[in-house]
């Protein structure tokens, strides 16, 4: 199953913030609306107990649905709104989390010489914000804890190619560099790479072409007698 894309279970945890919404996975109380729709989690628990089960940003969600985990992560199983059972012993439960990545990493070293902070430099102050965000409770039922590298500019640079070729353009190592060099960095990632592209080039490269299907559609053609605009009448 961990081959099988229908398999994976996304959970976005800034969706669950509100002390109410955990409710989404097991179900509604009975008595409140949408009480006798099944739950997001008895869906999955009827077709498999065999999921891997993605949490992102679990920083982010509330109180309510960490404890609700608790039990969830000792034996793989949690009990819905009407007190069925969901196996899920066969599943993978991952986690995600930004925790310490903005207070502490891509900021400036107080001092006549300052540096930008870089990920590998704040691990042990990442580390030190993880234990204080979750209870040990919850640390203590995770198998594995998985520190990310930073992103080097060889990693960007290939992130950035697979971006542009999802445009008809060139693709160019200037091209690649140009974006690299005003769109990365330390603190945010390769996501402003994305934002960049939208904004700086694929925005731009739709208003040539419309600009082009302009020059067409305002150019009178006659054909057959009858007055015709190319691009629009084909």
């Amino acid at each position: 199953y961990l081959k099988n894309p229908k398999r994976l279970l996304k959970i976005n945890c800034a969706e669950y913030s509100g002390n109410h919404e955990y409710a989404k996975l097991i179900g509604s109380p009975p008595g409140y609306i949408g009480s006798n729709e099944k739950s997001i989690l008895r869906e999955k628990a009827d077709e498999s107990s065999q999921w891997v089960i993605l949490f992102d940003e679990i920083e982010k969600a509330s109180d309510k649905l960490h404890n609700l985990l608790l039990g969830f992560l000792d034996d793989g199983f949690v009990m819905d709104n009407h007190g069925i059972t969901l196996d899920f012993t066969d599943s993978i439960f991952v986690f995600t989390t930004n925790i310490g990545i903005h207070e502490h990493v891509g900021k400036k070293i107080i001092g006549f010489d300052a540096e930008i902070t870089s990920y590998d430099g704040a691990r042990e102050l990442v580390k030190d914000a993880f234990k204080q965000e979750f209870s040990p409770e919850f640390i203590n039922r995770i198998d594995e804890i998985v520190y990310f590298n930073q992103l080097s500019t060889e990693d960007v640079e290939k992130i950035t190619t697979l971006n542009l070729k999802k445009l008809p353009i060139k693709i160019t190592k200037r091209l690649v560099r140009h974006v690299v060099d005003n769109a990365y960095s330390i603190e945010y990632g390769a996501r402003e790479v994305t934002r960049f592209i939208k904004q700086d080039i694929t925005l731009k490269l739709a208003d040539k072409i419309l600009e082009g299907c302009a020059s067409k559609i305002y150019k009178p053609v006659f054909k057959n007698k009858i007055l015709s605009v190319e691009g629009v009448d084909g």
